[in-house]
């Protein structure tokens, strides 16, 4: 891993996960993907303001920074989110990110509020006082997140209140920015730099919005209206961007929400919008795709190829628990309310510990999974890989083909 730490206090779980003696668990992640970060480092008003937009549909961003990991510049951020399933308490997560031109590493420290929770808030707001207890957000003014920003965050409270999950992680924090390194040969590969814009659609072309599919190889499907159509990708871009929260969404119902991109079904050039504004600017990403039939692409794929595409679903759904939100791979017609059938993919703390869980609707009734209504393992690399593909188990009891299955993404309501 590029990243190396101190583990002392820790216990090794599995190869890229250690869980301290007071419940808290420190995972260490590689991607071999264009990081999914809204700017570059070089601009820190822009990274600010775009996070905490991205972090406030689910919680709030409490602080973000560009600090020195071994001598390579690092994004710190530290977010807080509701915890999963519960009517009350807070878990927080504090993650350094290394970005690197097509790669990413990525070290965090997940802590949860035990036992009786808001103590600290309650002592604070009662001091501080109800009216000057919510504050605008200082990277965002306009955000009105899941979670407020307010004045019982700031770390000059941290001393009177050791225990607390925020202490502990911007604690753990320092100590990391004081000792962690990075292994040189990860430091010298290319920075992170955001893409320029495309240039302006031409005169006369006519875009379309399109909802895609899995992912499959080279091949995507895209629903256009009423009408589930068949591309194939002439360059990288659109797969770098699918299911990691950065392209511009459709919603299909109030928590449920699909990647969208725009394209030109006579030509086939098409336009990723961005998910966020910089600078209030929408930017996108050109690109060119070339329509096949179902059997073109079918006849071009192979088995291990199917099964990459859930593998990569399993890789999202743990992207998108890091932005507080969860999955639900379903056929590409479920366009409205939650319908069945589906999988839900969701990686959450459970018991003091991550764990990633497939949960099915209806149950299968047949193969390996007969009966089940969920299956649940802890949270590593391999195990999130690996519910993707217990969901593509799943889904092959519906006689689905994989480009007829997309990811939709949803929020806790709760």
């Amino acid at each position: 891993m590029p990243i190396s730490f101190d583990t002392a206090g820790f216990h090794q779980l599995d190869q890229n996960t250690w869980q301290h003696a007071n419940g808290d668990q420190a995972v260490l992640t590689y991607f071999g993907l264009v990081p999914d970060l809204p700017a570059g480092l070089d601009d820190l008003p822009a990274l600010r303001h775009d996070l905490a937009i991205i972090h406030g549909e689910a919680g709030c961003l409490v602080e973000a920074h560009v600090v020195q990991l071994g001598g390579t510049p690092a994004l710190l951020r530290i977010v807080k989110l509701p915890l999963p399933n519960q009517p009350n308490g807070q878990v927080f997560t504090c993650s350094f990110t290394i970005p690197k031109e097509r790669s990413s590493a990525v070290l965090q420290l997940v802590a949860a509020e035990r036992g009786m929770t808001g103590t600290r808030e309650a002592i604070l707001a009662a001091e501080i006082g109800f009216e000057n207890w919510v504050k605008a957000h200082p990277y965002a003014p306009e955000l009105e997140g899941v979670l407020p920003f307010h004045a019982g965050d700031d770390p000059r409270h941290d001393a009177r209140f050791p225990d607390h999950p925020l202490s502990r992680v911007r604690a753990w924090a320092h100590h990391v920015v004081r000792t962690a390194r990075v292994d040189p040969g990860f430091a010298s590969l290319p920075s992170f730099r955001m893409q320029p814009p495309p240039p302006p659609v031409e005169p006369g072309q006519s875009l379309m919005t399109a909802l895609p599919s899995l992912p499959v190889k080279g091949f995507v499907g895209l629903r256009i209206g009423e009408e589930t159509t068949y591309w194939r990708t002439t360059d990288p871009k659109l797969g770098e961007m699918l299911g990691r929260g950065l392209m511009g969404r459709s919603p299909l119902a109030d928590t449920r929400f699909r990647d969208m991109l725009l394209v030109d079904v006579e030509t086939g050039e098409a336009m990723i919008p961005d998910r966020f504004t910089t600078n209030g600017q929408m930017t996108a990403h050109g690109t060119r795709l070339e329509q096949v039939t179902l059997q073109e692409a079918d006849a071009a794929l192979s088995d291990e190829d199917v099964m990459d595409a859930f593998r990569w679903a399993g890789r999202m759904c743990g992207e998108a628990a890091e932005r507080g939100e969860f999955l639900s791979l379903e056929p590409i017609e479920n366009d409205g309310e939650q319908a069945d059938p589906h999988v839900l993919l969701a990686v959450q703390p459970h018991e003091g510990q991550q764990v990633v869980i497939a949960q099915f609707s209806p149950p299968p009734s047949e193969g390996p999974l007969a009966g089940s209504p969920s299956r649940s393992a802890p949270a590593t690399a391999e195990s999130v890989e690996g519910i993707g593909v217990i969901a593509g188990m799943a889904v092959n009891e519906w006689r689905s083909h994989p480009l007829r299955m997309a990811i939709t993404y949803r929020r806790p309501t709760g």
